[in-house]
């Protein structure tokens, strides 16, 4: 046995999940456990599981027997939206001990002290004060840190079932998504992210007047540690032209002086997702807004800043989707403006209203659709990196690259920035001017 005991935790989906992760990862270390990685021997395997598609159901059954075969004396335990939504699944694996719920994730560090005590190892019995919230000191496997300001659903989109899995729409108090954004800044976090499963509506259930995302974004940019801002998915018909004008105005009077003030500090980067680019099929999808509507606002957002990189999400194989319907979300994408797509296969969920959709796209057809958004994705990000030749970018460098003395990093418009330059310069904000591009991958010098 260890001198202590170990964890080790896997993260599925989206990034509100990472954010709960690290959660669950201080909740443990507070009990004295180390963490380790998850392809170790661990006491305690934690898997947060995602249910947005087949594959990340599979995938946390396939790690849940991969952990049982490699520790069998181990505690298992899987949460997350898979485990909220199929816990009896889980359960009749038989390799499972523990099956909990999302709004339960903060008693596991106990329960598996409790289940570990059973089995004679024991555990650092450490006063921990009741925080409904618990904040995160750090994210020791990440430069940028993701924030938790909001939870929940109120939409009904006909695929979805995640509004069933977290529940309707949450926010976090305003003074507790600020006191985590500047404790994750003092840490050591050069670039925060705002995350949320609906984050456009944040503010909407809280009482204060006037707050909403907007405010929020004014409060955190006034923090004097957080030093860059980013947002995470938005709906279209939540962004308002307050939002673009600050979003806009993120891009930063670059200076060779390493303490050079900065403009603004909301990164210049919008991921509005649209799923489809024909009416028909937003329709049947119960997305609230037209391609028009959609289309208007993109290119409003391109037309007053060109530099700001505008993403999207794209659905294909929806049921009843013919190939003119595809061939319409294909023409839309390419006029638009866009950097780049997360193109995603349809997957029917149990329970939601698509799943007993007439008309369902042959599995085959679903991926070569998939694959040709993919193949548009690829081409839209090469025009968008190549339009940067010259110009100067704040760039958060992350890691070192496989080539010996280049360094990778991110820019606030989210391009990815290959650089040459000294290790000592990962978790840092430097000025890069762009000098090349290798595939959707800009090359930059610093300034």
């Amino acid at each position: 046995m260890p001198e202590r005991p170990r964890v080790a935790i896997k993260t599925l989906g989206c990034k509100l999940n990472q954010y709960e992760s690290e959660q669950i990862r201080e909740d443990f270390e507070a009990l004295g456990f180390e963490s380790v990685d998850f392809s170790d021997e661990a006491e305690v395997y934690v898997i947060n599981s995602c249910t947005v598609t087949h594959r990340t159901d599979r995938d946390a059954r396939r790690l849940s027997r991969q952990a049982r075969r490699r520790s069998p004396g181990s505690m298992i335990i899987v949460t997350g939206c898979y485990a909220e939504l199929q816990p009896e699944v889980l359960e009749d694996l038989g390799v499972v001990d523990l099956v909990a719920p999302n709004d339960r994730k903060g008693e596991l560090a106990r329960a598996a002290a409790e289940w570990l005590g059973q089995q004679g190892i024991a555990c650092e019995q450490v006063d921990q004060p009741e925080d409904a919230h618990r904040l995160v000191r750090r994210f020791p496997e990440n430069t940028r840190a993701f924030v938790k300001v909001q939870t929940g659903c109120d939409a009904n989109c006909a695929y979805c079932t995640i509004r069933h899995a977290r529940g309707p729409s949450r926010s976090v108090p305003p003074e507790i998504a600020i006191e985590q954004a500047k404790m994750l800044a003092e840490n050591g976090h050069p670039e925060i992210v705002l995350v949320g499963i609906h984050l456009g509506v944040y503010g909407n259930d809280l009482e204060e007047p006037g707050l909403n995302l907007d405010e929020l974004v004014r409060r955190m940019c006034a923090v004097d540690t957080i030093r860059r801002l980013r947002l995470s998915s938005i709906e279209p018909m939540e962004i308002s032209d307050a939002l673009i004008e600050m979003v806009a105005e993120g891009g930063r009077a670059l200076r060779p002086a390493p303490d050079a003030p900065c403009s603004g500090k909301l990164c210049r980067h919008l991921h509005i997702p649209m799923q489809s680019g024909c009416d028909a099929t937003l329709q049947r999808m119960r997305r609230p807004y037209t391609s028009r509507e959609y289309a208007d606002l993109v290119r409003r957002i391109a037309a007053r800043e060109g530099r700001i990189c505008i993403g999207s999400d794209v659905l294909a194989g929806f049921p009843g989707e013919t190939e003119e319907e595809f061939d319409e979300t294909i023409a839309l994408v390419e006029s638009l403006p866009l950097a780049y797509l997360h193109a995603f296969t349809y997957s029917e969920r149990p329970g939601t209203a698509a799943a007993e959709m007439a008309g369902q796209v042959d599995p085959e057809i679903r991926k070569q659709r998939t694959n040709a958004l993919r193949a548009l994705s690829r081409k839209k990000s090469e025009c968008f990196a190549a339009a940067h030749f010259g110009q100067e970018l704040e760039v958060v460098v992350e890691t070192r690259a496989d080539r010996a003395g280049w360094l990778n990093g991110i820019a606030d418009n989210y391009l990815r920035v290959r650089l040459e330059g000294p290790e000592s310069l990962c978790g840092e904000l430097v000025a890069v001017q762009v000098i090349g591009r290798e595939g959707t991958d800009v090359i930059g010098r610093l300034i």
